[in-house]
């Protein structure tokens, strides 16, 4: 048997492409015998070379959980280091050392803030989760499995790692200090997420749907809930000031 690189079905050898959607028949077996052998850096490697060229359909489909599992801890570490500094500003302005306000608030300025957590966490779900979604029931993808969806998307957007690890070094450096320079980094790793999701919806075979009426609608749902998300984060925030 074969599967299919795009839908995933599997069909039989004397076929030349798949009966679903018309994808160029490729041995399962013979492919996936070399690239399942990778180890998690070199999938890394791999696709910041060549990010449409990775062999992703073929690794462990646990790497996708191990990227977003990295980018989740270094994004809520930078915010976190971020809110110390400005907890230790504020603090120093009114006449409280750092390490007072430190020992005033233990829990708000651990390095890893569940609240935090949540937030970011909550965050990529509505991004990639629409993403999936799309592509599962839209463009007809049944068979897509979450985890190998995720392995796609850490194909083509695994430069993030990078951005956002550029972003914890230089809050850790500078602090508040490159407070411009931490954000440009978060924001360009955002949107080098948004692209690689575009990407994948793309990458698709027609199926009954325009891919561009895809993306449109991608964009358009992911940015209503995150601003409806990060509202509501303003408004918790200015709720604990005043």
């Amino acid at each position: 048997m074969l599967e299919c690189p795009q839908c995933h079905i599997k069909y039989g050898r004397k076929l030349q492409q798949c009966p679903n959607c018309g994808a160029a028949a490729i041995n399962h077996e013979t492919t996936q015998a070399k690239p399942t052998a990778l180890k998690y850096h070199q999938f890394l490697q791999a696709s910041w070379r060549q990010p449409l060229q990775t062999p992703w359909r073929w690794v462990n489909p646990q790497f996708g959980w191990v990227t977003f599992a990295i980018l989740l801890l270094v994004n809520t570490a930078t915010i976190s280091l971020l809110r110390a500094g400005w907890s230790e500003q504020v603090g120093a302005v009114a006449g409280v050392t750092g390490t007072q306000v430190i020992l005033r608030q233990p829990v708000a300025l651990w390095p890893l803030e569940l609240r935090l957590f949540l937030i970011q966490l909550g965050g990529l779900l509505v991004l990639v989760g629409t993403g999936y979604l799309l592509k599962r029931y839209l463009l007809k993808q049944k068979n897509l499995r979450f985890d190998r969806y995720l392995t796609e998307i850490s194909a083509y957007g695994s430069f993030v790692l990078l951005l956002t690890m550029a972003a914890l070094l230089v809050t850790f450096m500078a602090g508040l200090m490159a407070l411009w320079l931490v954000v440009i980094l978060l924001v360009l790793g955002y949107l080098w997420l948004n692209m690689a999701i575009v990407v994948s919806l793309i990458r698709q075979p027609m199926a009954g749907f325009d891919q561009f009426y895809t993306v449109i609608l991608f964009e358009i749902i992911v940015h209503l809930l995150l601003l409806v998300m990060s509202s509501q984060v303003v408004m918790m925030g200015l709720a604990n000031l005043f």
